[in-house]
């Protein structure tokens, strides 16, 4: 499977695809570890630094849980359905970030700027994620988001751009080539059962 294609604004999306083969059990997750995780946050501009080790175990957790709440929620508003009260409920709560307002913050980093934790609160790191899933649930693309519907169980969530509306992997350089190379081997199988 390909990097999901994306800019900050699919920031959600990249991180629901972080449990790769979702439609196949079991999945396979790629942030095992609150060590992935930190490596992951730090790959996509959220900066980890400074986070201790019995705090990082927290935010794993959370970011586990939260990451499930936007893929189910995604999935259910492209369907046409509302998403459970519980997975609102829990994506609110990292947009609220802590009592004094502060979860993350921006700062100096490499030449220009990336979201950071406030010191006082690790989990703040996952607010630029929930924010995301906020403007991508309730803007226009959210009925967009689809599946990866890869026979292998891929599951990577996309948003279509495709003016048909119809795309059904996830990217065509992996799980599209997969599909149609199977299909031209049974065609090719087809033919010599034939004769």
């Amino acid at each position: 499977m390909a990097e999901a294609a994306g800019s900050q604004d699919e920031l959600c999306i990249r991180f629901v695809n972080t449990m790769a083969w979702r439609r196949r059990q079991p999945g396979e997750e790629r942030l095992p570890t609150p060590d992935a995780l930190l490596r992951w946050l730090g790959a996509a501009g959220l900066d980890p630094a400074g986070i201790a080790p019995d705090r990082a175990a927290a935010l794993h957790d959370a970011a586990l849980a939260l990451r499930e709440a936007i893929c189910r929620s995604l999935l259910a508003v492209a369907a046409g359905e509302a998403p459970t009260a519980g997975d609102l409920a829990l994506l609110h709560a990292r947009l609220a970030g802590p009592p004094s307002g502060m979860g993350a913050e921006i700062a100096p980093a490499g030449g220009g700027v990336a979201w950071r934790a406030a010191p006082a609160d690790p989990l703040g790191l996952l607010r630029p994620v929930a924010l995301s899933a906020a403007a991508l649930l309730t803007g226009p693309r959210a009925r967009r988001v689809r599946q990866c519907q890869d026979e292998q169980g891929c599951g990577w969530l996309f948003i279509d751009e495709s003016r048909a509306q119809n795309r059904r992997w996830c990217s065509m350089g992996d799980c599209g080539n997969r599909a149609k190379a199977r299909r031209h081997r049974a065609r090719l199988r087809a033919r010599a059962e034939r004769g």
